[in-house]
């Protein structure tokens, strides 16, 4: 139980933090497929990335320490486990007690999702759901029967064909009862014509988001390339210089998008620019939306942290707070730069992973 405890943890944890990674890509695609993002959605983002990390945890973990564990080896008879379950004397609810059935019944569960998701995000049924669940598990007991795929000198987990059927079997089931709760066939979209705060919110958190990840990417690159590239020993890295790609990189990123296409990453994502009302100043508004846009987080952030904490917090409050306030939910930045903001996709495209109950 300690284990299954720590592993729905672990799902927890990773899974979140997978969902923030994926929150750019998907946005991007559903601004364009259907012009929204809604609770449903970033439900979904969630809920889809916790599973899929939980189905590491419970069929890899805990991955044991070197010479702790015993070599398994390979159960290849079709229905060799499964005929090891019989329905006892005294009636099928002391089914609940034999460890074979609740086995069974777990692997069963543990894929019936698999089959949900199949049908809401690619809206697709039965027998794609069934398909991809036979590979999924095939994946996974191959990862299995390699020890890891040869990370470990034999598998530490028994290669059962029987789990193929009974994984395959619950990414059916699941994909059968998700018949009453989605529509695989969703009406014609209506494309939104103004921008919302929520679209302007996602906006921003995704720069943010951009700033994070590409900063931490930059250094931790430069970092690998000093260790294991140039050989030099971990107390003599040149910190300076990986303190300064860090905001570097990203704010060259930025920086080079708003002057010129006049958008952040985060407006990117989102489909949305920002227009100078009149054209003639459109190099000199978008060099203003830059200054006081991303601008200020590249400035203040490598200060000491708590004033630049305080100062960062207080900045973005200004900005969400005109943007609640103002037209199109303009930003500080539009703002004082003059520039109105437009969606630039108003087209519906192929289908999101919106669930429709």
């Amino acid at each position: 139980m300690h284990d299954q405890a720590t592993n729905a943890l672990i799902a927890i944890a990773l899974g979140s933090v997978l969902a923030v990674v994926l929150l750019m890509p998907v946005a991007a695609v559903q601004y364009r497929l259907d012009g929204r993002l809604g609770p449903k959605d970033l439900a979904i983002l969630v809920t889809a990335a916790v599973y899929a990390l939980a189905l590491w945890t419970y069929t890899l973990l805990p991955m044991p320490a070197e010479d702790t564990y015993r070599c398994q080896g390979s159960q290849l008879q079709l229905f060799g486990s499964l005929g090891d379950v019989r329905v006892p004397e005294d009636g099928p609810a002391a089914l609940l007690r034999d460890p074979a059935f609740l086995q069974i019944a777990l692997n069963v569960l543990l894929f019936v999702p698999l089959g949900y998701f199949v049908r809401v995000v690619l809206h697709r049924g039965v027998l794609v759901a069934t398909s991809l669940g036979l590979g999924v598990s095939l994946l996974i007991e191959l990862t299995q029967r390699t020890g890891v795929w040869n990370l470990y000198d034999c598998a530490y987990r028994l290669f059962d064909v029987d789990d193929l059927v009974v994984n395959t079997l619950g990414t059916t089931v699941g994909s059968l009862v998700s018949l009453l709760l989605v529509r695989r066939q969703r009406p014609d979209v209506v494309m939104p014509t103004h921008v919302s705060f929520g679209r302007r919110l996602v906006g921003l958190v995704c720069d943010v988001l951009f700033v994070a990840m590409v900063g931490a990417a930059s250094g931790l690159g430069y970092r690998a390339w000093q260790l294991y590239v140039l050989d030099r020993p971990l107390g003599a890295l040149d910190v300076d210089t990986q303190s300064l790609l860090q905001w570097a990189v990203p704010f060259a990123a930025e920086a080079l998008l708003v002057l010129a296409a006049g958008r952040t990453v985060g407006e990117l994502v989102v489909s949305v620019r920002a227009v100078a009302r009149q054209p003639r100043w459109t190099v000199p508004a978008r060099v203003v939306k830059l200054a006081t846009g991303v601008g200020p987080l590249f400035l203040l952030a490598p200060l000491d942290p708590l004033p630049a904490a305080a100062l960062l917090a207080a900045y973005a409050v200004v900005t969400v707070g005109v943007a609640w306030r103002t037209t199109e939910h303009r930003g500080l930045s539009h703002v004082l730069s003059g520039m109105d903001l437009r969606i630039t996709d108003r087209e519906p495209g192929l289908r999101g992973f919106r669930a429709d109950a």
